[in-house]
């Protein structure tokens, strides 16, 4: 008993400072920092939530994640969860899905997004009102399996009008900036 003990020790010893070298190692990675940067406003405090998190995990977990040689993809994929989904502690402590309460400020915002999103929201709204309600359900559940569940619809013509709808704001979406570009080039007026 008192052998199986110290050998738990040794190897929390171990494995201890490998876990807090990641930590550090993670807080002044570059390219982590980009990532969080085009995640939400507040990268420092998203990089640092996740170390906090590879802290505290369990030894069981941090040695199969980090043994098992995808402690980069872990990382990269709770950062991504705890910034994109409404529903992560992180997200709501930082109000990032409050979309009135963007920084327009910052010196990286990105303004041709901003107008690429509204141009799409416009053209949503042109859209026969039950494309635009099952792209929107299908946007939000992720699957066509999961909406034809939701609105009991067979989820192969939920998958048929998805992809119709979506080819049609693809072709009016093209065809407005193929038309801007043209209007820039011959220098006719933008309507």
């Amino acid at each position: 008993m008192r052998d199986s003990t110290l050998i738990r020790e040794i190897k929390f010893l171990t494995f201890k400072p490998v876990k807090e070298q990641a930590a550090i190692d993670l807080l002044s990675d570059e390219e982590l920092h980009e990532l969080a940067q085009k995640l939400c406003n507040c990268p420092d405090d998203l990089i640092q939530e996740v170390v906090l998190l590879l802290l505290e995990m369990p030894e069981e977990k941090w040695q199969q994640i980090n043994e098992g040689g995808y402690l980069r993809f872990y990382v990269v994929r709770t950062m991504m969860t705890m910034a994109t989904s409404k529903r992560s502690s992180f997200s709501k402590l930082y109000d990032l899905h409050n979309h009135k309460k963007v920084d327009h400020e910052r010196e990286d915002y990105d303004w041709e997004k901003e107008d690429d999103i509204a141009l799409l929201e416009t053209l949503m709204e042109e859209l026969h009102w039950y494309d635009r309600e099952v792209l929107k359900l299908w946007l939000e559940e992720g699957s066509y399996r999961k909406v034809g569940k939701k609105v009991d619809i067979p989820y192969k013509s939920i998958g048929n009008t998805v992809n119709k709808a979506l080819e049609q704001l693809r072709d009016n979406y093209y065809a407005i900036h193929l038309e801007r570009i043209i209007r820039e080039r011959c220098r006719l007026p933008l309507d």
